[in-house]
C-alpha cells in the first residue's frame, strides 16, 4: 500500500475500515500531543504504554489512526474460546507457550497488505518449539457480520488462503465477541502472550514499518523472552 499518494478522503476511508467502531476510537481531540514526543508512526513494538491511559479509555493514535498504546499490556489475557477454521475448538486456556496472536480481517485493507508478513511470521514461528502462532479473524463491528461484509470479494478465509497460498491457524470471531474481549481497536494487531497468559507486547501492522519488520519482531520477542527468564 502506498500511503504517500492517498488522497485525504481515501486515507479517512482506510482508517475507518481498519479501526474499531467510533464508540471505541479515541475522539479527534485525543490525538497524541506534541509534547509526548511519540514517534510519527505507531508501528513499533511496545511492552508498556508510553503514558497512562486516559480516564475515558481513549487511546492516542498517529495521523493514520494506529494506536500508540494497548489497554491489556501487562494484564492477563482474557479467557476466550472459539471455533477454528478447520472446525476444531480454540480455548486460550490451552496456550501454554509464548504465543503471538494476530487479530485481522479480510474487510481491512491494511490486513490484506499484511498478509505476506503474517504468513512469513507464522512460518518462522513454526520453527521455534518455544513459540506458537494463532490468528483471529474478526468483523469490523457488531453491525457488519454478514459473510459479504466480513470476507468481501474472497467469500471466505479458505478461498483467500487458496488464492494467496497461505496456511496458518485461524479462529473465527463471528460477532466481535473475541475482538471486544481483547479490546482490539485496530487491525491488524499482534499480541505477544507469555506462558503465564500475560500480554507482554503489542504492535500494529508490518506493512507500514521500516526495515525488516518480521525479523525485527522476532528479535523483539527474543528480547522479551530473555528478560522474562533472567
Amino acid at each position: 500500500m502506498i500511503r504517500t499518494f492517498l488522497s485525504t478522503a481515501a486515507l479517512m476511508a482506510l482508517v475507518a475500515a481498519c479501526s474499531a467502531p467510533e464508540t471505541e476510537n479515541a475522539p479527534a481531540d485525543a490525538a497524541a500531543p506534541k509534547e509526548t514526543a511519540l514517534p510519527a508512526d505507531a508501528t513499533g513494538f511496545i511492552t508498556a504504554n508510553p503514558l497512562p491511559l486516559a480516564d475515558d479509555g481513549s487511546v492516542r493514535r498517529d495521523d493514520y489512526g494506529r494506536p500508540y498504546e494497548y489497554a491489556l499490556l501487562g494484564e492477563q489475557l482474557p479467557h476466550i474460546t472459539g471455533t477454528m477454521l478447520d472446525g476444531t475448538t480454540f480455548d486460550s486456556a490451552d496456550l501454554t507457550k509464548w504465543t503471538v496472536i494476530d487479530v485481522w480481517g479480510l474487510w481491512c485493507s491494511d490486513c490484506l497488505a499484511d498478509g505476506p508478513y503474517a504468513a512469513a511470521l507464522s512460518t518462522a514461528i513454526g520453527q521455534d518449539p518455544d513459540l506458537d502462532f494463532v490468528s483471529i479473524h474478526v468483523p469490523a463491528s457488531a453491525a457488519r457480520t454478514t459473510p459479504e461484509e466480513m470476507y468481501k470479494k474472497y467469500g471466505s478465509v479458505d478461498a483467500y488462503f487458496a488464492e494467496k497460498g497461505y496456511s496458518f491457524p485461524v479462529v473465527i470471531d463471528p460477532d466481535t465477541s473475541l475482538r471486544s474481549a481483547l479490546k482490539i481497536g485496530w487491525t491488524p494487531s499482534y499480541l505477544l502472550v507469555s506462558p503465564e497468559g500475560i500480554v507482554k507486547g503489542y504492535r500494529s501492522e508490518f506493512s507500514a514499518a521500516k526495515g525488516e519488520p518480521v525479523k525485527d519482531f522476532l528479535k523483539d520477542i527474543a528480547q522479551v523472552k530473555a528478560e522474562h527468564d533472567a
